[in-house]
């Protein structure tokens, strides 16, 4: 194991860049601890999963990214509606029927783009990041993680 030096410490690590990684980081660079993470693909990179439910409107304002999300050129949502195996459509769900306030529009998100901003807003908030970086092992003394 190699001695890090001080500028390489950190209070936490986190092994991800994805939409948790980057959400745990931020929340946890809020409260002041030095957080390191790192993400073995770089960004912006595809992956599937692209519609985002309503209450996720509460995470992105407390990541505060609601002004960015807002600006942003993702399209809006304000229902879903389902097709069976048959091709016979539901009918819509509109979210402000059954829970009137701001979360009732969410977004259709590209994840290329949507994964590039948590991750640039957790860079914002004070996490370290570094991308291209496969972390292979964590390393342990007796029970606790001392680094990777």
């Amino acid at each position: 194991m190699i001695q890090a030096s001080e500028s390489q410490q950190a209070d936490v690590i986190v092994i991800g860049g994805g939409p948790a990684g980057a959400t745990v980081s931020t929340l946890i660079a809020q409260h002041g601890y030095k957080v390191k993470l790192f993400e073995r693909e770089r960004f912006p990179r595809f992956h599937i999963g692209e519609s985002l439910i309503p209450e996720t409107y509460w995470v992105l304002e407390r990541l505060k990214m609601l002004p960015k999300m807002k600006q942003s050129c993702f399209v809006k949502k304000y229902s879903v509606q389902f097709v069976n195996q048959r091709g016979m459509l539901s009918e819509p769900f509109y979210f402000d029927d059954h829970k009137p306030q701001d979360s009732s529009q969410t977004w259709q998100i590209l994840r290329s783009e949507f994964d590039q901003m948590l991750l640039d807003n957790a860079r914002e908030q004070g996490v370290h990041a570094e991308e291209g970086i496969r972390v292979l092992e964590v390393l342990f003394e007796g029970e606790r993680a001392v680094g990777i």
